[in-house]
């Protein structure tokens, strides 16, 4: 035993619901830190932000247009090189070169119609001539930021097992005093990865009476009540037929029958001691590493609606991961910086006990595209938006629908 908290075979790692994992292979995974990353001395987080630009209004829009950021103006380019280390709110109005993909944004008339045939294609009841004969009139960008912090933490409970006994040593407190449960090391998963492990602790062993038959080795059977027999059904107990007086060829006129469940014998073989009466009883520790989330869209407009800006993925602009992570409080969008704080009291409380500990908090800020597009059909206007870097499209108004009813 290579240490003592790694017991037999009934230690693992459960990740999910499906694989089982040896704690030996639990290795914390590190990440590599992108190029392109640098780190902010005054707030002690880390961003992937690089060339400077000053931020122009854009209404409607709580994030930069991606226009700006795929084309830098010249006064913003020459304006980079005269300031030296700036804060994290000068940082984040900077144009992030990295989001400069054209894969992130949809900004051309084929583009935006091959997204929208695929969304009409997906919809039963949508005909698709508006999306196939799509003419795009204006682009607006509302892009939007999405703050989402995670707090990694670790709960550890203690609760009893038992197991059949068949004799050997016994590690009791007699050999040693058995270890709290936050004494007892263990390798960890992966940083932010729900896992579950379970270990006997050691030195808690200890012989009992099995608590399901007392002891006896087996059990009363409930069908006959212990008796080894059962009343004939076919005479009701009587021995003989209703009608003439001859003796039940069913139970030979006794008026009972052997209990099928027990063969007769009135009890069954305890199972879970095995009939040996005894069980070997130990203290178990059940230690679950749990992600817990909590998102937050900057711009709750009505359209589209906030779930659907919460199941698409944006460009990470902003990353800070430390043992426990400050506020930002020099964030420029207001919304972020108040939920960033609330969210990180809300986690503190919550995780502010015995059973639970924090090991490590990540906060991150994403750049969602969010475009509004409007078109014309058949001399009436409509909308829809498209966002996400998977181009999800919303539609409240499309102009083809067709319900039918089956009767």
């Amino acid at each position: 035993m290579e240490k003592y908290l790694l017991i037999g075979d009934k230690s693992y790692v459960r990740y999910g619901s499906d694989n089982h994992l040896t704690p030996k292979t639990a290795q914390v995974k590190m990440e590599e830190i992108p190029v392109g990353r640098r780190k902010n001395s005054e707030f002690g987080t880390e961003h992937i932000l690089e060339t400077s630009s000053h931020s122009s209004p854009f209404e409607g829009a709580s994030a930069p247009p991606y226009e700006l950021i795929k084309n830098g103006s010249t006064d913003e380019k020459q304006s980079s090189g005269k300031n030296g280390s700036k804060s994290l709110c000068d940082l984040l109005d900077q144009q992030p070169q990295h989001l400069s993909d054209s894969n992130t944004l949809l900004t051309s008339e084929q583009e935006i119609k091959d997204a929208f045939l695929q969304y009409t294609a997906t919809k039963f009841c949508y005909r698709t001539a508006p999306a196939k004969h799509l003419k795009v009139q204006t682009l607006t960008p509302l892009n939007t930021y999405k703050y989402r912090l995670e707090t990694f933490t670790e709960s550890r409970d203690t609760h009893l097992a038992s197991e059949c006994y068949y004799g050997g040593f016994v590690d009791s407190a007699d050999v040693a005093p058995p270890p709290t449960p936050w004494e007892i090391l263990v390798d960890p998963p992966p940083l932010f990865t729900d896992c579950e492990m379970h270990i006997p602790v050691p030195h808690s062993y200890s012989l009992g009476n099995c608590r399901n038959c007392n002891g006896r080795g087996a059990i009363t059977c409930q069908s006959c009540q212990g008796k080894g027999t059962k009343k004939c059904s076919a005479c009701n107990g009587s021995g003989f037929n209703s009608d003439e007086f001859i003796s039940c060829s069913w139970c030979s006129g006794s008026g009972n029958k052997r209990c099928s469940s027990c063969h007769g014998n009135g009890r069954h073989m305890c199972y879970r001691c095995d009939c040996k009466g005894i069980l070997l009883y130990h203290t178990e520790l059940s230690i679950t590493w749990k992600n817990n989330i909590l998102e937050h869209i900057a711009d709750e407009k009505s359209e589209p609606p906030v779930y659907h800006l919460q199941e698409v993925t944006g460009r990470k602009i902003l990353s800070d991961e430390h043992n426990l992570v400050r506020p930002m409080i020099d964030f420029p969008e207001s919304s972020i910086k108040d939920y960033s704080r609330t969210s990180i009291v809300q986690h503190k409380m919550m995780f502010a006990s015995d059973e639970h500990r924090i090991l490590k908090q990540r906060q991150t800020v994403e750049l969602v595209p969010l475009t509004k597009v409007k078109y014309e059909w058949k001399g009436k206007p409509y909308s829809f938006y498209v966002f996400g870097n998977e181009n999800k499209v919303y539609s409240e108004d499309y102009p083809a629908k067709c319900c039918c009813s089956i009767l």
